[in-house]
């Protein structure tokens, strides 16, 4: 039986630009739904112009809605060469990185420029 770790809350613009620095660790992101495809087992979340590229095997069945925001608790894991489906102007993602999701929830409605105020607020406090 494997211990499974809290997702520690990451943002997608860090996971981009540092994706070294996250490989190999348990984290929580959250981002819009950009593409999902069912056979592939494959979305992609985006945050501004952030994209990551998100294995969603191990979730099961379920329904996503493109359009509508999700969090996803997973290891991110080291690839070559991920390519997104779908891209759009002016895309900012890694090819070297990929979320292997395990939990997933809709928070369709949760306001983001908030809860990043939070989520910095609360790194802050257990930094300090």
């Amino acid at each position: 039986w494997m211990d499974l770790e809290p997702g520690r809350p990451v943002f997608l613009d860090e996971l981009v630009q540092q994706p070294q620095l996250h490989t190999g660790k348990t984290v929580r992101v959250t981002g819009t739904l950009h593409a999902y495809s069912p056979v592939t087992d494959r979305a992609e979340l985006v945050d501004g112009q952030y994209l990551l590229i998100v294995d969603t095997q191990l979730l099961g069945v379920q329904q996503y809605h493109v359009g509508q925001t999700y969090q996803l608790i997973g290891e991110i894991d080291s690839v070559m060469d991920q390519v997104p489906e779908s891209l759009f102007d002016d895309a900012k993602f890694s090819q070297q990185i990929v979320l292997r999701a395990r939990v997933g929830k809709s928070v369709d409605g949760l306001d983001m420029a908030v809860y990043k105020k939070s989520v910095h607020a609360v790194r802050k406090f257990l930094d300090a």
